[in-house]
């Protein structure tokens, strides 16, 4: 096998980098399961994205080590099916070759290299791919798609065989056998897998499968080209070009595809409750009731709000954003209810269309019998906008920073002598 170049090596590490950041949890989303593993996923993928910026060694392969781990738990939450199973399956075994390539280890005498492109090739013909296929089947399972349904079904028994022929090819090559029985095995199985997208994607309707059909002729033919070069005399890229041009346009390919599967499945609705202490007393109560009603506690925590916007009253229609200069998201919400009581400030508002959200908000300031204020919000979601829907798993996290800046706003809003009437709901 030829060496990659200093240029094929950051190709490899940007297409693996894309891989560990963007498709397991974007995957995970898709199929709507392993929810709390993808949101806590950066938690392992950034470190081990610093690690393929580090030189090789011990602490770039120790960086890794979290990720490895994390592989190993997805095969479990995915195991109900067989070939998401499979596609999980994937996911350890890219990450020990992930591991050992940036600790420098030559695992069961694999160069380096090999070992960079086993964390591609399982990351994106592995677990990319075979999710793919198996989102393809559930699409033909639908009424009036029988012919798609056979179509994948087929494409289902070709895939995970492509791959796991590709895999033996590998090892094959570094037995007594010999490297040209590895090249042969590896053409095979490379056919096999180009069979199986071609054919899925093939049944698929519209402008979109058209455009990754065309893309996965292309970087397939690539790697069948390649392949057969290792076997007989032909004119094929190097490993270098073919990272930069197979790898890279496969993985675009892959993720564009996870990206639309993502935006067009059933979006689940999800339920949050916060509770933050925010200080003690009438006073530091009457002044949190004051910057809630008064739309102060979202102007402190980052959202843009009219300066004449009134307090908030029943009916209202109120109009912020979120966001820093053309980079602001709009955030329509219409007040569906108010509550000033003695002890009790609610403000409870619904998202408009145009809303990054489907749903609706509550706050309450909260005076308990022994003094302490409390700020408590419940949220009712599910992503409406593109940019909620592909970063969906983090949304959780974004929302609870967001509530938390509310009650740091709460606990130093200014106490004055003016407090909200005590009128009971209206």
């Amino acid at each position: 096998m030829d060496r990659l170049s200093d240029t094929g090596w950051t190709g490899l590490h940007l297409v693996v980098a894309v891989c560990v950041v963007l498709f397991v949890p974007l995957g995970l989303g898709v199929l709507g399961r392993g929810r709390t593993l993808a949101r806590a996923w950066l938690l392992v993928a950034v470190p081990a994205v610093i690690a393929l910026a580090l030189p090789r060694g011990v602490v770039a392969g120790a960086l890794s080590v979290p990720y490895l781990a994390a592989c190993c738990l997805v095969p479990v939450v995915l195991r109900r099916d067989r070939l998401t199973a499979f596609a999980a399956a994937c996911l350890p075994v890219a990450a020990i070759g992930l591991v050992a390539e940036r600790a420098g280890v030559e695992l069961l005498g694999f160069p380096a290299g090999v070992l960079g492109l086993t964390a591609a090739h399982f990351h994106v013909a592995g677990f990319g791919a075979m999710l793919l296929l198996s989102l393809n089947r559930a699409a033909g399972r639908e009424p009036g798609h029988a012919r798609e349904g056979k179509a994948a079904g087929t494409a289902n028994v070709l895939g995970p065989i492509g791959v796991a022929v590709v895999g033996v090819g590998f090892l094959i090559g570094r037995t007594p056998l010999g490297e040209r029985a590895g090249d042969l095995v590896e053409l095979l199985g490379a056919g096999l897998l180009s069979a199986a997208l071609w054919l899925a994607i093939a049944t698929r309707t519209g402008r979109a499968a058209r455009l990754l059909l065309g893309l996965s002729v292309l970087t397939m033919g690539l790697a069948l080209l390649y392949a057969l070069g290792q076997l007989i005399t032909i004119p094929h890229l190097n490993l270098t070009w073919m990272v930069l041009t197979h790898g890279v346009l496969n993985a675009a390919a892959v993720l564009t595809a996870l990206v639309v599967a993502g935006v067009h499945r059933e979006q689940p609705w999800s339920e949050h409750r916060w509770s933050h202490r925010i200080g003690h007393g009438r006073e530091r109560f009457e002044a949190a009731s004051a910057a809630l009603l008064g739309w102060d506690m979202h102007r402190g925590a980052g959202a843009w709000v009219d300066p004449a916007t009134p307090p908030a009253f029943v009916g209202q229609r109120m109009r912020s954003s979120l966001g820093v200069w053309r980079l602001r998201v709009p955030e329509p919400c219409e007040v569906l209810d108010v509550v000033r009581d003695d002890s009790r400030t609610v403000m409870h508002y619904l998202a408009l269309p145009g809303h990054t959200f489907d749903g609706d908000e509550s706050f309450a300031v909260v005076l308990d019998p022994d003094g302490q204020v409390r700020l408590e919000v419940s949220v009712r979601s599910r992503p409406a906008l593109l940019v909620a829907r592909l970063t969906e798993p983090v949304v959780p996290v974004a929302q609870w920073t967001f509530i938390a800046r509310c009650a740091a706003v709460l606990r130093t809003a200014p106490v004055t002598a003016s407090a909200p009437s005590r009128t009971g709901r209206s």
